[in-house]
């Protein structure tokens, strides 16, 4: 192949569109040949914004490359029939996207460096939380980000925590600047934080003060008690937490197969050996504390006094609550909320089910890697309803996992900013080879015949 980019590069989006599965097939074909005569090809991200900008439709393929090589195998598999399409019929509708930010467990190291180095505005956003981050708690979530993992803090809770709802609030903010936009977010504990910052109740400050100052709390019931993640259904979750004669509580309600259990770590590890001797998945959740549990009773008072300036507002895109599982009124997320999101169970399963029921189904997890699909999955599947789960970033492939998961986006109807995506600016008129391109897809191909033995 003669021609830029033949060697992996950052990686772009490339995305087709038409208006039948005919004129589609040919389009990637005509693609395919271009590439393959290799001759007068522009940048890999010029051709990629050209092609997605030159055609529309609801008969819809997107993928992530980094080479022209790679475009090439893709397009080999897609015209193969070797890869997997969403139907014309989910574009056409366009389903309602739902923003699900994670708890704690999504995080790795090296998270948030990849997109740090090539996304402007994911950096910007990241520096804006971290200002906060600074004034709230002394520290700078993207130094740690930075740091060598024997030296890095990210192994304290009080660290942690505003450095991962920081990721989560500079991903929301990617995804909007690429022209996703979420029609209702839901959070996981403390995912809630940055739910409400994303559905616009709380501002950036107040956002990053509330991740703050409650984990510095948190640290003052360490080792007062555990949390373990078990196989067990809701009803025998509680069924077990009525047992134990408040040694042990429900946490979280994952799906209607994943729940959360807390306590004190006797009885939670006398619990693991019981559930495995019944071939129960079951284990202790390591580096974290008993939140959701009866240890957070004595930080109430005090987290109560640490948010009390705190000033929501109505939400603009809707939240689905963990605590209630139903919509929250903006208005409602003051201090008194964020100590129910701590000490409640976390109602996941309840509140995709709601979500599920009013019409959702398109769920992209925002976090540094996705920990919360599975759960999802299980209850769309159990409620018999359809869905798209998509993660954003993935450990060790951020920038790849992002595109991915847009060209899935697009697939489902949804129209990226071409322009944020190819920076640049759109191409002044239909450039000479997509216009052949185009010509090329609307010709007839000669369909193959079977030979006769």
């Amino acid at each position: 192949m003669n021609g830029p980019d033949t060697g992996a590069g950052s990686p772009r989006l490339f995305a087709v569109a038409a208006g039948s599965e005919e004129l589609l097939t040919a389009l990637l074909y005509a693609h395919l040949d271009r590439i393959r005569a290799g001759r007068s090809l522009p940048s890999l991200a010029r051709y990629c914004h050209d092609a997605a900008t030159g055609t529309a439709g609801t008969h819809r393929v997107a993928f992530a490359v980094a080479s022209y090589a790679e475009l090439e195998q893709q397009l080999q598999a897609v015209c193969a029939g070797e890869s997997e399409r969403v139907p014309a019929d989910v574009a056409a509708r366009r389903p309602r996207l739902v923003f699900v930010f994670a708890g704690q467990g999504a995080q790795w190291h090296g998270m948030g460096r990849e997109l740090l180095a090539a996304e402007p505005v994911f950096r910007t956003t990241l520096h804006q939380c971290d200002a906060y981050v600074r004034e709230f708690a002394g520290f700078s979530a993207v130094e740690q980000l930075g740091l060598p993992e024997e030296t890095a803090r990210l192994g304290e809770l009080d660290v942690l925590q505003p450095t991962m709802v920081s990721l989560q609030i500079a991903l929301a903010a990617l995804w909007r600047s690429w022209g996703v936009t979420p029609d209702a977010v839901v959070g996981h504990s403390m995912g809630e934080i940055a739910a409400a910052h994303t559905a616009g109740a709380l501002t950036l400050r107040d956002a990053m003060m509330i991740a703050c100052r409650r984990s510095a709390l948190l640290r003052r019931i360490a080792g007062k008690g555990a949390l373990a993640v078990t196989e067990l259904p809701p009803a025998e979750a509680r069924a077990v937490a009525e047992a134990s004669g408040g040694t042990i509580s429900v946490a979280g309600e994952n799906s209607p197969r994943s729940t959360v259990l807390a306590g004190d770590a006797h009885s939670l590890a006398e619990l693991v050996g019981e559930l495995e001797r019944r071939d129960v998945y079951c284990r202790i959740i390591k580096g974290t504390v008993a939140s959701h549990s009866h240890y957070v009773e004595e930080l109430r008072e005090d987290l109560r006094t640490a948010l009390q300036s705190l000033q929501p507002t109505a939400t603009g895109v809707p939240m689905y609550s963990t605590v209630t599982a139903e919509p929250v009124p903006g208005t409602a997320l003051g201090a008194a909320y964020w100590m129910r999101n701590l000490r409640e169970p976390v109602r996941l399963a309840a509140a995709t089910q709601a979500l599920a029921a009013a019409g959702h189904e398109v769920f992209v997890e925002v976090s540094a890697h996705p920990v919360l699909l599975s759960p999802l999955r299980q209850t769309l599947e159990h409620h018999e309803r359809p869905g798209w789960l998509l993660p954003s970033a993935r450990r060790r492939e951020e920038h790849r996992s992002m595109l991915s998961s847009l060209g899935a986006l697009y697939a489902c109807g949804r129209e990226p900013d071409w322009a944020a995506l190819h920076p640049g600016g759109p191409a002044a008129a239909l450039t000479p080879y997509q216009a052949a391109v185009i010509d090329a897809a609307r010709r007839p191909r000669p369909v193959p015949t079977a030979s006769v033995a």
